[in-house]
């Protein structure tokens, strides 16, 4: 992740500044937000761990140490490692797991209590795969080591998903 992905992430996912400015203005509109939502602040810590995360040396050593303050801090768990597209939203904070072996597209919306994560521990490789526009309804589990979920689905309140789901379906257990 490079400072031009970076400005893109938190202008999408903390900014609510529609039109192109100063990256000054820019600065100081996510900075006020951040000051007023749990959800925001958090957001433009996960980006930062994640961004200095990608530098070797010491700012990789602060990444994890600043991933670890926040996570506990907020009541999370999701790994810097997660490849997460731009237009992350989170509905409420608490309890939100996130493996770092996920891969997620471009506006990803997940509530509170759920959990993406890994069946086999030791796996030499993982794919799971999250499309762009999915929504994820709160205390609903996905859990699977290879897994693909297509573009533009929702995935209801308290569903259990292991297995894939295709483009453009609405996904929700039964009673």
């Amino acid at each position: 992740m490079n400072l031009e992905t970076l400005t893109m992430h938190w202008k999408s996912e903390v900014s609510n500044k529609k039109k192109p400015g100063s990256r000054i203005g820019l600065i100081t509109n996510i900075l006020k937000r951040t000051r007023k939502s749990n959800t925001l602040r958090y957001l433009f810590i996960f980006r930062l761990a994640q961004y200095l995360n990608a530098r070797k040396g010491l700012c990789r050593v602060y990444a994890k140490r600043l991933e670890r303050k926040s996570n506990l801090k907020y009541g999370v768990d999701i790994n810097i490692d997660a490849q997460i597209g731009p237009g992350f939203r989170i509905g409420h904070l608490p309890g939100i797991v996130i493996t770092g072996h996920v891969q997620i597209g471009r506006n990803f919306f997940i509530r509170q209590n759920t959990t993406i994560g890994i069946k086999t521990m030791g796996l030499a490789e993982y794919d799971l795969k999250i499309g762009d526009n999915v929504s994820v309804g709160a205390n609903s589990c996905i859990i699977a080591d290879t897994l693909s979920i297509g573009d533009d689905v929702t995935i209801g309140a308290m569903s259990f998903v292991n297995k894939n789901i295709p483009a453009g379906t609405t996904f929700y257990n039964a009673r």
